[in-house]
């Protein structure tokens, strides 16, 4: 793996990140090194219309009917 070290101007940085009070008027070594992360994977539509297959029963049930059923289930629930 590669790496960067570099001693430089904590006022050079400042303008760059924010540093602490305490780094001001001081020499500071920098040590740069590359992230192991991965770009996420960009899910394709038809995976996730896959992984929603089954998430709903097909019951032959209309919309309407669904909605009057779960209004009625809810309406009588404590």
């Amino acid at each position: 793996m590669e790496a960067i070290r570099k001693y430089i101007d904590a006022d050079r940085l400042m303008s760059v990140m924010t540093l602490p009070e305490t780094f001001k008027n001081r020499k500071l070594e920098v040590l740069i090194f590359p992230t192991e992360e991965q770009e996420p994977e960009k899910a394709d539509i038809a995976s996730v219309v896959q992984s929603l297959i089954g998430a709903i029963p097909a019951t032959g049930m209309s919309l309407a009917e669904m909605q009057e059923e779960r209004r009625h289930k809810y309406e009588t629930a404590d």
